[in-house]
């Protein structure tokens, strides 16, 4: 698939000042850099390398390399329904073997759509700033097993994109993999009618028509996590990605 590039300068900018949601959109320019290629492991376990996706107009102000937010955590007293993901990384190069200590980054908006750490964002709130805050941010290290474990809640959404999760994933302090990370929307659009994202209502924005997520359904399955739970619990899961070593 084609590689989608942007530029952190804009985002560093846009900090400060209005923020163009046309940003996440995915570069048509760009060249080829990923493929679909997938490889079975000698227990039967098979694996592909993850889509690169933008990083999109809200990462860490000074890079996720240089965020500070070691926590498995990352709520920072936002209320939403409970979400917890298993990131699990494995080497496409090496029988889908696991990747151990690799750093994963992950990023996404509250329940009413906007971000952490960035001002005059334009949302169902109105326009909201939130310069100096970091909830919805964080990084662990993969275990034993090749997993960083999170907990947080699920997304909301903003006008023009599906609702989504952002990650990196750095090796030995390089940066190996960008991507993104939806839902499915039967549960997307339960949860955004349930009592705390209900004002909200619906995303209006579905995967398929997705600036990211929409160019391909091989792509958009292997972005896609299964999850399991309810409207009363939460839910939970674990994706899989896929790297080159």
């Amino acid at each position: 698939m084609e590689r989608k590039n942007f530029l952190r300068t804009f985002v560093v900018a846009a900090a400060a000042g209005p923020l163009v949601f046309e940003a996440c959109k995915k570069d048509s320019t760009s060249t080829k850099t990923d493929t679909s290629t997938s490889t079975k492991s000698t227990n039967g376990a098979s694996c592909t390398v993850s889509p690169t996706e933008t990083e999109g107009p809200f990462p860490y102000a000074s890079g996720e390399i240089n965020n500070p937010l070691n926590r498995s955590d990352i709520t920072g007293g936002q209320t939403g329904l409970p979400l917890t993901v298993n990131f699990l990384v494995v080497n496409v190069s090496d029988n889908c073997n696991v990747v151990t200590g690799a750093r994963v980054d992950i990023w996404h908006c509250n329940k009413d759509g906007y971000y952490s750490g960035y001002g005059n964002q334009p949302g169902i709130l109105g326009t909201k700033s939130y310069i100096g805050e970091t909830w919805l941010r964080g990084y662990q290290l993969t275990d034993s097993t090749g997993v960083a474990k999170f907990g947080t809640i699920y997304p909301g959404w903003y006008s023009g994109r599906a609702t989504h999760i952002h990650m990196e994933v750095f090796v030995n302090g390089v940066l190996k993999k960008t991507t993104q990370m939806t839902f499915s929307e039967a549960i997307s659009d339960a949860v955004h009618v349930s009592a705390l994202y209900k004002d909200h209502g619906v995303n209006t924005t579905r995967n398929t028509s997705d600036q990211v997520f929409g160019d391909s359904a091989t792509d958009l399955a292997n972005e896609t996590i299964s999850l399991a739970g309810n409207l009363t619990d939460g839910y939970s899961g674990t994706f899989t990605i896929g790297i080159s070593l």
